[in-house]
């Protein structure tokens, strides 16, 4: 029988799940990790964190299933979340995570400067601070 992991990246902890093709779940996993706030408004995590609870996550399955052998992974994760890497893929500071709203200024900017009917037209929305875009020019700015 054919079996699958699903994981869920999500702000608090890494989920995983040890499933067979039938549905039958036969383990799960949960590894929390820290999420920073230096300061009001701020959302933030060490990328390393998720990698590591990831592992940990699976080879907790693994360790009660007695199982090795899987068909697929499926892997789900936080929205809008801005994780910077440099030219050779190292992460250069905390990730920015969807619930992060130091990027108000950069939204309103977005909002009326290049206007709501605009962003909709290119985007399929209009900003919000927890998305990417505002967050892409708080860091530019800063």
């Amino acid at each position: 029988m054919d079996h699958y992991i699903g994981i869920d990246l999500g702000t608090s902890a890494l989920k995983a799940l040890f499933v067979r093709e039938d549905g039958k779940i036969c383990a799960k996993a949960s590894v929390p990790y820290d999420c920073s706030h230096p300061h009001e408004f701020w959302s933030e995590q060490e990328p390393s964190l998720w990698f590591s609870a990831c592992k940990e996550a699976i080879k907790e399955l693994v360790r009660v299933t007695g199982e090795s052998h899987v068909k697929a992974i499926g892997i789900a994760g936080q929205m809008h979340g801005l994780v910077m890497l440099d030219e050779n893929d190292k992460v250069l500071r905390p990730a920015i995570l969807w619930n992060d709203g130091r990027s108000q200024e950069e939204t309103d900017y977005l909002n009326n400067n290049i206007g709501k009917a605009k962003l909709t037209e290119l985007t399929g929305n209009i900003a919000f601070a927890g998305f990417t875009a505002p967050k892409i020019l708080w860091v530019k700015k800063h």
